[in-house]
């Protein structure tokens, strides 16, 4: 084997689903976030999932993380950002309406239409 084996891939449809350079489908447009949050799935729930928010807005959010869902999945969570931020958690609540599937090892994009949301104190 040469170093030549060992070339970088691009992939340019993947690098614009992480960087969010895609043509706009969504009804109102989102504001680019790129936030590490703990995602805790029931408020009960001790375990928390690592993401990260790419973009959010009043109706929708995505984020990649490492728990996979179905679309029309009924989601309930609360979004714990940095303490750096300064932002408060976010409860919110939704339905899953796409998930990008991700290799094996890697962490799965979650697009959810939110049906509300609430500023934690």
């Amino acid at each position: 084997m040469q170093a030549s084996d060992f070339a970088p891939l691009h992939n340019a449809s993947a690098e614009a689903v992480m960087t969010g350079d895609q043509p706009e489908r969504r009804w109102k447009k989102r504001t680019l976030v790129r936030l590490p949050v703990w995602i805790q799935l029931q408020p009960s729930d001790p375990h928390r999932h690592m993401g990260m928010v790419r973009d959010m807005n009043r109706k929708g959010i995505f984020f990649y993380s490492d728990f996979g869902s179905t679309p029309g999945d009924q989601l309930e969570f609360v979004l714990r950002f940095p303490a750096w931020t300064n932002n408060a958690p976010i409860s919110c609540k939704g339905k899953v309406v796409r998930v990008q599937k991700a290799p094996v090892g890697a962490v799965y994009g979650v697009a959810v239409s939110l049906k509300r949301f609430r500023v934690l104190k």
